[in-house]
């Protein structure tokens, strides 16, 4: 079953939860359908993926050897990660974390020159989700990914050019645009 669990800092979200926001509730009824309830460490039981965008040094190694074989760590607190990627990739397939000094920076310098540059040249009045996915999707076919790295380097100007290339095309098509 494919699945998104969501967890705060009290644990799992689930839909019933009474102590959740509006926000919070109405992300339980898109997620977790099984209605999971734990800790964090119960939600990683059986996942595929890890996507932290908390605090640091919540995980061990050992926490992690509950999720599926081959699992992908994305320890992105900054600017200590969720978990060390030394220590995650005793077990994870792939570890990124939010910091250019460890492999697989994942940051959003990768599209921010790109998007912005690709909306001023479409002369775009707003920046939609279809600007957004298009800059997604170039980001995704400039690389060549291997467990070491997942995304381009950061400084690559190609990367930019790409991006801003797929959002003007896209703000242009979505009719974005000044008129």
């Amino acid at each position: 079953m494919k699945e998104i669990i969501v967890c705060d800092s009290k644990g799992i979200i689930y839909d019933g939860r009474a102590d959740l926001n509006e926000f919070k509730a109405q992300l339980a009824k898109a997620t977790n359908r099984a209605k999971r309830k734990g800790n964090l460490k119960d939600a990683l039981d059986g996942a595929d993926a890890f996507i932290g965008v908390s605090t640091g040094n919540l995980l061990k190694a050992d926490d992690l050897r509950s999720m599926n074989k081959e699992a992908i760590i994305f320890a992105m607190a900054n600017p200590v990660p969720e978990i060390m990627p030394q220590e995650a990739s005793k077990v994870a397939a792939v570890v990124g974390t939010g910091r250019s000094d460890f492999q697989n920076q994942i940051n959003n310098s990768l599209v921010f020159p790109g998007v912005f540059r690709g909306a001023l040249d479409a002369k775009a009045v707003l920046i939609n989700n279809e600007m957004k996915i298009a800059a997604a999707h170039a980001l995704a076919n400039c690389i060549n990914p291997a467990s070491d790295r997942i995304l381009p380097y950061t400084l690559d100007k190609q990367v930019a050019q790409k991006v801003a290339e797929a959002v003007k095309n896209a703000a242009i098509e979505t009719d974005a645009v000044r008129k």
